[in-house]
């Protein structure tokens, strides 16, 4: 029973792992590598998945290795963001006063 549980747990684990979306690499300094710009979304994408997750977008621009986002969430706060290319997660994220 026991390795049973184990062996899903297991499995549930690795298949959260894979639908995480795309891992970044790290060199040791933190830098990311950055994943090419034909596999980006478009800022009509990003914009798109953002309001879908119930932000309202007041800025999108393109960095160097993500986007540069500001937003303002369902509470009203302004948030500053840097956002995946590729997946759109935050990679962070700060909300200013």
């Amino acid at each position: 029973m026991n390795r049973a549980i184990t062996l899903s747990l297991l499995s549930a684990t690795i298949a959260a792992g894979a639908l995480a979306g795309v891992a970044w690499a790290s060199d040791d300094d933190g830098n990311r590598s950055v994943p090419p710009r034909e596999e980006w979304m478009s800022i009509a994408e990003l914009a798109a998945k953002l309001e879908g997750d119930g932000y309202r977008i007041r800025e999108i621009e393109v960095d160097d290795r993500y986007y540069d986002v500001e937003l303002i969430d369902d509470k009203g706060r302004k948030i500053d963001a840097d956002v995946h290319p590729v997946t759109g997660a935050f990679l962070e994220r700060e909300y200013d006063d």
